[in-house]
């Protein structure tokens, strides 16, 4: 089970570390390439189990799976550097929504899928994406949904639901980091007295708390608001704020994201 990732950014260099911790992979399976040859030392250094290669064509060559964990203008001329090796029994995966799987399946011979990671599977939580193209076999999607089950919970979805379902996941530590940052900043305003450290705490302890308790319990999200905000209480009086001032907002982030990303692909030229 050969599987190589080409391009050593944030989210390949979190993908590579977070699977060689897992046990699913025998020394030399996991391989690496990236134009940056130090960043790759450093990397193989690091990883005992991370096998590196010093070129995207000898990465190619000798894996069965390739993830291209690329910006989506550096796919075509990596696409072109590999292609000898694209042949149909290759397995081909974008982590990108930017590009589409047809578009894609249209340039190439091989295999191609998609996989929607998120930040948090550098402690091997969270949900992951999985997505797959019209010659991908059952065998490639039950070999990506173990793949990524070593480091996430994946989620296998159709491509025309990603751009959504990454708002929630891919994007989701993101836009759940902002809303507790803005209720610290808050807190710290009227009650300066409470050192910023102490008020991180507050929330960060009580926001795992509170996701524990969901996921032991089964209790949902109004479950929780129910129980909390008794009728003509001070945290009703909040949900009542919140409520108000919140109407729209959610719906008028995924409407930027769908609408920011068909631009980007757009200007995708494969």
């Amino acid at each position: 089970m050969n599987v190589g990732f080409i391009g050593m950014g944030n989210m390949g260099q979190m993908l590579v570390t977070a699977l060689a911790s897992t046990n699913i992979f025998e020394p030399g399976e996991l391989m690496a390439s990236t134009r940056d040859s130090d960043k790759l030392r450093r990397l193989a250094g690091a990883l005992p189990n991370l096998r590196v290669a010093y070129s995207n064509r000898e990465l190619a060559q000798r894996c069965q799976t390739i993830f291209l964990c690329l910006k989506p203008g550096e796919t075509k001329a990596v696409l072109a550097e590999i292609a000898p090796y694209l042949s149909p029994d290759r397995l081909l995966v974008l982590i990108t929504n930017t590009i589409d799987i047809p578009k894609l399946e249209s340039t190439v011979q091989c295999r191609v899928a998609k996989v929607i990671p998120s930040m948090v599977q550098s402690i091997q939580r969270g949900v992951s994406l999985v997505m797959c193209g019209e010659r991908c076999t059952a065998h490639d999607k039950a070999f990506l949904l173990r793949l990524m089950g070593a480091i996430s919970d994946p989620i296998y979805i159709a491509e025309s639901q990603a751009r959504v379902a990454s708002d929630l996941t891919s994007c989701g530590p993101a836009f759940i980091s902002y809303i507790f940052r803005a209720m610290v900043h808050a807190a710290r305003q009227y009650q300066p007295d409470l050192p910023i450290d102490t008020l991180n705490q507050m929330v960060r302890t009580t926001a795992s708390a509170t996701f524990e308790l969901l996921a032991r319990t089964g209790l949902t999200f109004d479950d929780v608001i129910t129980r909390v905000s008794t009728p003509g209480g001070i945290t009703a009086d909040g949900i009542k704020v919140l409520d108000e001032q919140l109407a729209g907002v959610w719906e008028q982030v995924i409407e930027t994201t769908l609408i920011k990303e068909e631009v980007k692909k757009a200007k995708v030229d494969l």
